[in-house]
């Protein structure tokens, strides 16, 4: 067996499987109406980011298996750093996941203004990660090479979950939910990285003839980019979901 293929495979499903993925859950929505199980639109905003919680956490751990695998078989440190990230990742959507099964979304907003408080104190520390990762990406020359057809498939792929969390954090805002909100937050910190490293990759099949400053320049703009905008998103909603917290608490005392 090709190692080295079935891994790459593992990391980044192919197209085909994230359209089976979207025919279950469009065929999971229809059952909930059917059945008249849905009785707001908030509940049917909720069931979607419950199972998008779910295919999520999934996916990444399936990723972290796959880039320890990796790491036995290629013993390149990249593996490594890469399973760090997706566990990190792993842990936000676990507990997203865990409070949605418990309390539900919209239930308890004091429970969710904290769970987006913790959410987005760990996803902070994903910056030493993303950090490690450039530099590895700089120093070493390290990051990911897809050959053939492939790398346009990951380019389209990459491109999507990109645009689809970008609109999603934007449309979900208007349900004022921590929760909702930080799952979307964290679906577009990982889609930035995907774009991190299919930036370097397409750096492999077409930057030859490139000047390696250039590609050096373009890289470390990039991963500062992603960086910066990661650091501002978690900022935005440990400050403001504080703020709610203290403006409650006088409220509550005031009584």
């Amino acid at each position: 067996m090709d190692w080295k293929k079935f891994g790459k495979h593992l990391l980044f499903p192919p197209i085909w499987i994230v359209i089976v993925l979207t025919i279950i859950s469009t065929g999971a929505l229809i059952l909930i109406f059917v059945n008249k199980m849905s009785e707001s639109p908030i509940a049917y905003v909720a069931f979607r980011t419950h199972m998008s919680l779910y295919v999520a956490l999934g996916v990444n751990l399936l990723y972290v298996e796959v880039n320890i695998l990796s790491y036995f078989l290629y013993h390149s440190m990249w593996f490594i750093v890469l399973a760090v990230y997706y566990i990190i990742l792993s842990v936000m959507r676990f507990l997203l996941v865990r409070y949605v099964r418990i309390v539900g979304i919209g239930q308890n907003r004091f429970e969710e203004l904290k769970r987006a408080i913790l959410c987005s104190s760990i996803l902070l520390t994903l910056n030493f990660v993303l950090t490690g990762a450039v530099l590895m990406i700089l120093y070493q020359d390290k990051g990911f090479n897809y050959h053939g057809i492939l790398i346009y498939v990951m380019a389209g792929y990459t491109f999507y979950i990109t645009t689809h969390a970008i609109i999603n954090l934007v449309k979900y805002r208007r349900y004022k939910s921590p929760v909702m909100t930080s799952a979307k937050i964290i679906s577009l910190s990982a889609a930035l990285v995907s774009m991190l490293s299919l930036e370097t990759a397409m750096f492999a099949q077409f930057g030859q003839d490139m000047n390696p400053h250039d590609k050096w320049l373009m890289t470390a703009l990039t991963g500062a980019g992603i960086s910066i905008t990661v650091i501002a998103m978690s900022l935005y909603m440990i400050i403001c979901s504080s703020q709610e917290l203290k403006n409650n608490k006088e409220i509550s005392n005031g009584k």
